[in-house]
């Protein structure tokens, strides 16, 4: 992805300077707006890339098989002791057998204990995805608009749905990320001080964070359609 950040003049301008008794990596003044760039870049890919719907979906969806063949895959760890797919963090010889080959062994493997993770997996590779019903902002916690979701599906199978609260932002919350940075001039090198943003620019956003939720389901076919129109009929009880 293409963005404007130039990280090899940032590095050039960073300089160790001392804030509140202690050392601290600081920036030449004039590189502010270069640094805003470099949260903006952050933001651009979570939003695109990293937090993507479709990317978010494949995520779900390998979770799922892997809690589903958990307690059917042994990994041999130190000193012969066996350990599942969750309990192998505990033991770094184990840890160190979670590659990518675990996505592979599944797949191919042919036993019944492992069909229903079997299943998901080949979902993913034939593109027949969770799909993502859509997304609604709200000021309300995930816990009380998970809480509304279920009861509109009410006689459905709750498991089949995924409510995902979605936040992209600056890397520090509803935060402006430069109020914690330290700029120094080219006449007082050795002093850092911080920069509003008004000194930067008028035109700088406001607000720090874009947060929402976005609606799953795992099923497809005509269920899918079901659950469409009836998230579009939830959505307009609940608009933006």
């Amino acid at each position: 992805m293409q963005n404007n950040f130039d990280h090899l003049r940032l590095i050039k301008f960073a300089r160790v300077c001392e804030v509140d008794g202690e050392m601290q990596i600081c920036y030449r003044d004039k590189e502010v707006f270069n640094l805003y760039n470099m949260f903006y870049t952050r933001f651009c890919l979570h939003k695109q890339a990293y937090q993507h719907k479709v990317a978010k979906a494949i995520d779900w969806m390998i979770t799922d098989a892997f809690l589903k063949a958990d307690g059917h895959i042994q990994i041999e760890g130190r000193e012969g002791i066996m350990f599942t797919l969750s309990t192998a963090i505990d033991d770094m010889v184990a840890y160190t057998k979670l590659t990518d080959n675990v996505f592979d062994q599944i797949l191919n493997s042919t036993s019944q204990e492992l069909e229903e993770a079997r299943n998901i997996l080949n979902r993913i590779m034939c593109r027949d995805l969770y799909f993502c019903l859509g997304e609604i902002r709200s000021n309300q916690t995930q816990e009380n608009f998970e809480d509304l979701w279920k009861q509109s599906i009410r006689g459905y199978n709750p498991d089949n749905y995924v409510v995902l609260s979605v936040k992209f932002n600056y890397g520090m919350g509803a935060e402006d990320p430069i109020k914690n940075v330290r700029f120094y001039s080219k006449e007082t090198p050795d002093e850092a001080r911080t920069i509003e943003s008004a000194e930067v620019s008028h035109l700088l956003p406001e607000q720090f964070e874009d947060s929402l939720f976005r609606f799953y389901t795992k099923r497809s076919n005509e269920a899918l359609r079901a659950d469409k129109e009836h998230f579009r009929r939830f959505r307009n009880m609940h608009p933006h």
